[in-house]
């Protein structure tokens, strides 16, 4: 009679044993991450239908892997393999109905959606945000969708590489005085150390001239053009970063070039005006950061050697 309680206990114990171990592994397969806005998320499992909202993030979906059922809105060409993907607008104007049509396990966005999170929400999409302010950011953006979609060792290699890049540049301490210019005209904004573009322009080794400049509320990282304070440090070339309608754009920056205020700036004189490519830099490019380090210090290499001459 012992032994057959004996064994009638065993079993029983093994048995809760077996179904606490089943509990364990089916609750351990969800996944929480926090992102780049400090919100959490959990999943019951890694994404598998993904929507991406920015060409940065995109890029490093890419690099990672990652197949994307949606992507922004661009007028720029995209890889053959994309073209045929639906396009859900962008981070300040989604298409909220073409997102949702796709039924994504998760929506890729950089904090510049977190006005459109309360409206994601509602209609029950789950919302991962990214951040492009600066090198580190994207570093940072890199590891979290790596870790999102169980690619974390690819992310590392991806993080290094963007690592050696900098370690690369530090050594070189160009000395050149830049401004960069962020816009249109008269209207354009000074990108501050504190910028995507001006934290690429300090760690391709030049030295932002505006680094003394106040921030503006609205827009951090930018403060108001003021011609005064440039045409007093009179820097050794001005950047110059457009956005929409590039064309017209790049008109009302010559025109600006041409005024009396700053056409006896040393850029200026030494033709040392140059547009940058804006798909490195008019917002974050993900994964392609190191293309953006790489051209902007071949830029000031190019104009360090004119000054020199």
């Amino acid at each position: 009679m012992r032994k057959i309680f004996s064994y009638v206990l065993s079993l029983c114990l093994l048995v809760g044993l077996f179904t606490f171990t089943g509990e364990l592994t089916e609750a351990s397969t969800k996944l929480t991450i926090k992102d780049l806005a400090g919100r959490t998320v959990t999943f019951d499992r890694t994404p598998q239908r993904v929507v991406v909202l920015s060409p940065g993030d995109l890029h490093t979906l890419q690099a990672l892997g990652v197949q994307v059922v949606g992507r922004p809105t661009t007028a720029t060409p995209v890889d053959a393999s994309l073209q045929s993907v639906p396009q859900v607008g962008n981070i300040h104007q989604p298409n909220f109905e073409k997102i949702v049509s796709l039924q994504p396990d998760v929506v890729i966005a950089s904090t510049s959606f977190l006005g459109h999170i309360q409206k994601a929400e509602s209609l029950g999409l789950k919302v991962v945000i990214t951040s492009g302010s600066s090198v580190r950011d994207i570093q940072s953006s890199i590891t979290l969708l790596g870790k999102l979609f169980n690619k974390e060792q690819t992310a590392k290699v991806l993080v290094r590489k963007i690592d050696n890049k900098v370690k690369k540049y530090s050594k070189t301490k160009t000395k050149v005085h830049a401004v960069i210019l962020f816009g249109s005209g008269a209207s354009s904004l000074v990108a501050l150390p504190t910028s995507f573009s001006g934290d690429v322009l300090a760690k391709a080794g030049g030295e932002n001239i505006a680094a003394s400049f106040s921030q503006l509320k609205d827009y951090p990282g930018y403060a108001n053009l003021s011609t005064e304070r440039i045409i007093a440090s009179n820097p050794d070339v001005i950047f110059i970063i457009t956005h929409a309608n590039h064309a017209e754009t790049k008109k009302a920056m010559i025109k600006l070039m041409s005024t009396s205020s700053w056409r006896n700036l040393k850029a200026v004189k030494n033709k040392n005006v140059i547009f940058l490519p804006s798909e490195l830099f008019a917002a974050s490019p993900g994964v392609k950061i190191t293309d953006a380090l790489d051209h902007m210090n071949k830029e000031l290499l190019k104009v360090r050697a004119k000054t020199k001459k």
